[in-house]
């Protein structure tokens, strides 16, 4: 049995291995360097970023889900993680009983000073150098115009899982 005929064009499945690909290859690195360096994985040290980027006030919890794209379950793990290495905490909701805030906590911030600079200097090194600046701006607009058309679906935060049929049913 061989592979199923793709539906796509030679040209969109070239532009799709090139994007998954070089997507892969960098957040491998990055994540790579971020667990030598500050001990986190790099979707933990994503999100460690989204909650200091919020400053005192903090973020709730579903808003971090939505940006990063995460599911809510896996999102109250790794911030479980986080929050038991001392870099958050977590706070009901002052004006909503149901949500809860993340805060980042005086360690956490100390470990994203210390994790930035080479995270920055890693993907500026993999990405950014090897790009035009006129050829970033395109790319960049190209996907911030699918970025925002993917982000007017519902939001992946709000799918709940399905149980699995077994072959017995």
């Amino acid at each position: 049995m061989g592979t199923p005929e793709p539906t796509i064009s030679a040209d969109e499945m070239r532009a799709w291995a090139a994007l998954f690909e070089t997507s892969n290859i960098v957040q491998y690195a990055a994540d790579r360097n971020l667990r030598d360096t500050v001990g986190l994985t790099l979707a933990q040290f994503e999100i460690l970023l989204r909650i200091g980027e919020a400053g005192a006030d903090g973020l709730r919890m579903t808003d971090i889900a939505d940006a990063l794209t995460v599911s809510r379950s896996g999102l109250t793990y790794q911030v479980g993680q986080l929050e038991r290495k001392a870099l958050v905490l977590r706070a009901p909701a002052p004006d909503d009983d149901r949500s809860v805030i993340a805060h980042v906590t005086p360690a956490g911030l100390d470990v994203l000073r210390a994790g930035i600079p080479g995270y920055v200097d890693l993907v500026r090194e993999m990405l950014f150098d090897r790009l035009s600046h006129a050829d970033l701006m395109t790319v960049t607009e190209i996907l911030d115009d699918v970025r925002r058309q993917l982000k007017e679906q519902p939001k992946r935060s709000t799918f709940r899982r399905g149980r699995r049929k077994t072959a017995a049913e």
